[in-house]
């Protein structure tokens, strides 16, 4: 195949910026994004062993929550809170066009609530469930608190900013 043949390379992807948002705009974006969403991989580990779950999340600002049946992610997580999750707009996965390319990676780390816990049936009533359920209900609620958000978007590069933004929170 001829240089002249060779189909061009998009120019998103040779697109180099290095600007970063203004923490405020990406705050605002990554608040839209997860309010946008239902469904995340959630990344637990245990033993060397990692394990990731696609679970129904709700989110309260930065913070997201589940609702855990029992099983491996919840021993998982009374053994190492720490996690990871995936959220991406599943428009990407059937598009052609670069553009559509969009998703966040949190780092943080997960709370496990029962019933009795402070904050349970707040986090209970986010999924939108009767409060009467809660009581029949032998799962847990599990609460990620992020300490890094990173979101990577190539739409950001048409506005001049990196495709990749890192929110770090206290």
């Amino acid at each position: 195949m001829s240089e002249q043949e060779k189909p061009a390379v998009p120019e998103i992807l040779t697109k180099r910026i290095s600007r970063k948002l203004p923490v405020e705009e990406l705050e605002a974006r990554i608040l839209k994004f997860l309010a946008s969403r239902r469904m995340c991989v959630l990344s637990s580990c245990r033993d060397n062993e990692p394990r990731s779950t696609p679970i129904l999340y709700k989110s309260t600002g930065f913070n997201l929550y589940m609702a855990g049946e029992p099983g491996l992610k919840l021993g998982n997580l009374k053994i190492n809170p720490r996690v990871s999750v995936g959220i991406f707009d599943p428009k990407g996965e059937f598009s052609d066009d670069w553009h559509d390319i969009v998703g966040l990676q949190i780092s943080g780390h997960a709370k496990l609530m029962d019933k009795q816990d402070p904050g349970f049936i707040e986090a209970f009533r986010l999924f939108g469930r009767p409060e009467a359920w809660a009581e029949h209900w032998y799962g847990r609620m599990i609460e990620v608190v992020p300490e890094k958000i990173e979101m990577f978007a190539m739409e950001l590069k048409n506005e001049d900013y990196a495709a990749r933004q890192i929110l770090m929170l206290p």
